[in-house]
């Protein structure tokens, strides 16, 4: 019989092995642009089969674009227990600018960048969050405001608003000279607050 560990162990280093490919593929991203790289060339450099290659990465797009996704997931799943005192408003800002800081302290994050700027088409609004995400977000945002989002436009226009502002900076900052303009948490806070103003 199985040790109770042996499925954390193995989820361990499943996620080791994603986390060795996705850093490989984000290197080579930025090296030679995302188009000129061949799922061949990633598996060679991560020192793996193509097949394993494909079990821990369907597609060559994913691995730029789920962890993005994922960061999206856990800001939705992190928004209801925002505290209860903080607005809407606040309670949204908080939410990203705090895992925006955070972001920003991962050690592989400049060459993630290097890596999106060669592919940029690839991080559209469409991307940045799932369709049960978003739609999760919207109701626990008028949860937060005491609403129905069926009969209430507030709460998804507030969601769409920031989800809007976060892509537009988000845009800036890939395209950016990083040593030149301020981090990217106080670009997006400067920004969620100038757009979101009219909702509190």
């Amino acid at each position: 019989m199985p040790s109770a560990n042996t499925g954390s162990l193995r989820d361990r280093r499943r996620a080791e092995l994603l986390s060795q490919i996705q850093q490989t593929a984000h290197q080579l991203f930025a090296e030679r642009g995302f188009g000129a790289v061949t799922t061949e060339d990633i598996a060679e450099a991560a020192g793996i089969s193509i097949s394993t290659y494909f079990r821990y990465a369907p597609t060559k797009e994913g691995l730029l674009v789920d962890p993005v996704r994922e960061a999206a997931a856990e800001i939705v799943g992190s928004y209801s227990a925002r505290p209860p005192h903080e607005s809407p408003v606040e309670a949204l800002i908080q939410l990203f600018v705090t895992h925006a800081r955070d972001v920003s302290e991962v050690d592989n994050l400049d060459t993630w960048r290097l890596a999106v700027a060669t592919a940029p088409h690839l991080l559209s609004k469409s991307v940045l969050i799932s369709e049960t995400d978003h739609g999760n977000l919207i109701e626990q945002v008028a949860h937060r405001m005491g609403v129905d989002a069926r009969v209430d436009i507030r709460p998804a226009l507030l969601v769409h608003t920031s989800l809007a502002t976060v892509q537009f900076v988000l845009d800036g900052w890939l395209t950016s000279d990083i040593g030149e303009s301020p981090p990217f948490h106080e670009q997006l806070e400067r920004a969620l607050r100038l757009t979101l103003a009219g909702f509190d």
